[in-house]
């Protein structure tokens, strides 16, 4: 369930960013991988930080 969350969270946010337009980035092929590793990294790590991963693995599992 955690992966759900963390995953709902990397779509949401990455999807907001495509709404942003950069000339300089559309050039680069890879960039919507990168972005994509980025934005689930960070939403994982900011999980971390905020306890919530571990809220989570005392209350639900």
């Amino acid at each position: 369930m955690e992966s759900v969350v963390v995953g709902m969270t990397t779509l949401g946010i990455g999807t907001a960013l495509m709404f942003i337009p950069s000339e300089k980035l559309e050039e680069n092929k890879a960039w919507p991988f990168i972005g994509t590793f980025l934005v689930g990294f960070l939403a994982h790590l900011g999980y971390e930080i905020a306890g919530l991963n571990e809220w989570f693995c005392e209350n639900r599992m």
